[in-house]
């Protein structure tokens, strides 16, 4: 089919294209990627079954170890694997919505998904978008595909259990599955088929949690964390560092691993401590109904946002180096959103057999509403917009030729009014972009590409003047390029921006240090440091820095004490523990 070679060679193109940039880069910038990543590699070193309760979602680093043990740990490969990954997609929707409504539909549909830019976007990116909208996907072909053979039902529930195991809130899709495909005159048996193999399979995360742990979680140890996230009095609708799991800048996994443990000042259990969250998450919306009610509703209205609130892959950086996102972002979220809506009042209720679609962004958007919004969350319920866009476009052409132009005007209203909506619902744009670029800038500068790097902090300020992140990379590159006097000027404006944010006083610190490092202070460069571990004592690199001070003042032993702690606080840390190892082997 047209469109599947169409999704494959724009895809292909995007990866190939971006070879070579920080987005095509493994790195601790991207959070929840990296972490993945780390778990690809202690599935494969280490243990099939590992140790601990799954913290993240446990399915795509399963599927990353895989193919990293298939092609020697190369990101490249696993960008191909989900390029290929990504043309199944495209001919599972336009077979699932050629069942639902009808061929024409279909082929828009398949053609919005091979040009959809966000889409292309995360096929290259390490995250599970790419497998949840496969198995979102194959779940509905096969809920829909027609006669039944023996493998369909059985089938179903596979694909159905991998995807909850990969996006636990669509749990909630298998009770109003079974409800819906009830009514469909679905016999008992392939029902009982399809739920029994789901649970099973779906039984396998909690069941190795308990035998692993001996803690009962149901998936993961995040999920109570990540509900509090959204729904606390600092919550946004958006992810945002959230009160008393942040109380400094800088966020890791490792990190948020400890605090989220802490209940009443002890260490709990996760299954204890993701009850605990929860709890706190819902305390707070009950108490505070009027806040609840307004959250929920920026919550709706960024769901519906042109705008792709970011989160680990930013695609704004990737666009400035790419011809194929600068082509196929046109076709945006709003777009597909309007014609989308407009779809599904179309085809309701006489199109009864696009029920999976509808179920879909209906549970996207819920799970939206219970947490948060960002890009890589609601990217996979494109796919089920564009079978109802694919729809409204063929209908508002029939309407055209049969001069049907009362109802070519009410949908062509609804369609508009929803587009220009989403262009109109506020997002901080300035902050996301700074963020990127920063990202974008740390990545070059590991990589030594000073040059680059700077240019990348520049543009993260201007979008951002007050943003202390991008400020304080700026002061560590110019500090490490012999340009101590701008690094200072920068160091000034970091102090006077940031000073009623004591969140920002650990950078401050760090910051400090490395401008007293390049005036080859070091006396003056551990004590910024030591105040910036008073003040976040479990930042990792400011131990793992104090450290590397101490070797410069040839202190061994206490260059081995302060690295110890930063590869305690984060067992990752591959740098510390790499100096670490050094230094052992010059004390006597």
């Amino acid at each position: 089919m047209l469109a599947a070679g169409l999704t494959l060679l724009l895809r292909l193109w995007f990866v190939v294209e971006m070879r070579g940039t920080p987005f095509s880069t493994v790195s601790p910038q991207m959070i929840d990627a990296w972490y993945y990543h780390l778990q690809a590699l202690d599935i494969l070193e280490h243990s099939l079954i590992g140790t601990e309760v799954f913290f993240l979602r446990p399915l795509y680093p399963y599927l990353l170890a895989g193919a990293y043990a298939a092609f020697a740990r190369s990101l490249f490969a696993v960008q191909m694997l989900q390029t290929l990954l990504a043309t199944g997609s495209c001919l599972l929707l336009y077979a699932a919505a050629r069942r639902m409504l009808n061929r024409a539909a279909a082929t828009v549909a398949a053609f919005g998904f091979a040009l959809c830019g966000i889409l292309i976007f995360y096929t290259g990116t390490l995250l599970y978008v790419e497998v949840t909208v496969f198995l979102s996907l194959l779940v509905t072909w096969l809920w829909v595909a027609g006669p039944a053979r023996w493998w369909r039902w059985p089938g179903a529930g596979t694909a159905f259990g991998l995807l909850v195991i990969c996006r636990p809130e669509f749990l909630l899709l298998l009770p109003l599955g079974l409800i819906i495909l009830t009514r469909q005159e679905v016999r008992f048996r392939p029902l009982a088929a399809f739920a029994g193999v789901a649970l099973a399979v779906i039984a396998t995360v909690p069941v190795r949690n308990l035998i692993v742990a001996r803690d009962p979680v149901l998936f993961t140890a995040h999920a109570g964390l990540n509900f509090y996230y959204g729904n606390n009095p600092a919550a946004d609708g958006t992810w945002q560092p959230a009160p008393e799991l942040e109380e400094t800048a800088g966020f890791s996994h490792d990190r948020l691993k400890q605090t989220g443990r802490i209940v009443d000042g002890r260490e709990v259990s996760w299954s204890r401590a993701s009850g605990h969250w929860f709890g706190r998450g819902l305390r707070w919306l009950a108490s505070n109904p009027g806040d609840a009610l307004k959250l929920a509703a920026r919550k709706f209205l960024l769901f519906w946002s042109d705008h792709e609130v970011p989160g680990n892959y930013y695609p704004e950086t990737a666009r400035s180096r790419s011809l194929v996102l600068h082509l196929t972002l046109l076709l945006g979220f709003g777009i597909i959103a309007g014609l989308g809506v407009a779809g599904m009042v179309l085809a309701w209720p006489s199109r009864s057999r696009a029920w999976p679609a509808y179920l879909f962004v209906a549970v996207h958007l819920v799970s939206a509403l219970a947490f948060y919004v960002l890009s890589r969350l609601r990217a996979p319920v494109l796919p089920f917009l564009l079978v109802f866009a694919g729809f409204a476009s063929m209908r508002l052409a029939g309407f055209v030729r049969e001069r049907r132009f009362g109802r070519l005007t009410t949908a062509a209203a609804v369609a508009a009014v929803v587009f220009t909506a989403s262009l109109l619902i506020p997002v901080d744009r300035a902050a996301y972009s700074a963020q990127g670029w920063t990202q974008w800038g740390n990545i070059l500068l590991a990589d030594r590409k000073a040059g680059p790097a700077e240019q990348a902090f520049r543009r993260a300020l201007e979008a951002d003047p007050a943003n202390p992140s991008a400020r304080y990379s700026l002061i560590i590159l110019l500090a490490g390029s012999n340009r101590a006097e701008e690094a200072s000027g920068h160091y000034r404006e970091l102090v006077r921006r940031t000073t009623a944010d004591p969140r920002s006083r650990p950078l401050q610190h760090l910051a400090a240090g490395r401008l007293a490092i390049a005036r080859r202070d070091f006396g003056l460069a551990a004590a910024e440091y030591r105040a910036a571990i008073t003040a976040d004592p479990d930042n990792p690199e400011s131990w793992y820095l104090l450290g590397l001070v101490h070797i410069s003042q040839d202190s061994m032993a206490a260059a081995r004490d302060a690295l110890q702690q930063a590869v305690r606080i984060a067992p990752h840390h591959t740098e510390a523990a790499a100096v670490l190892e050094r230094v052992k082997n010059r004390i006597p």
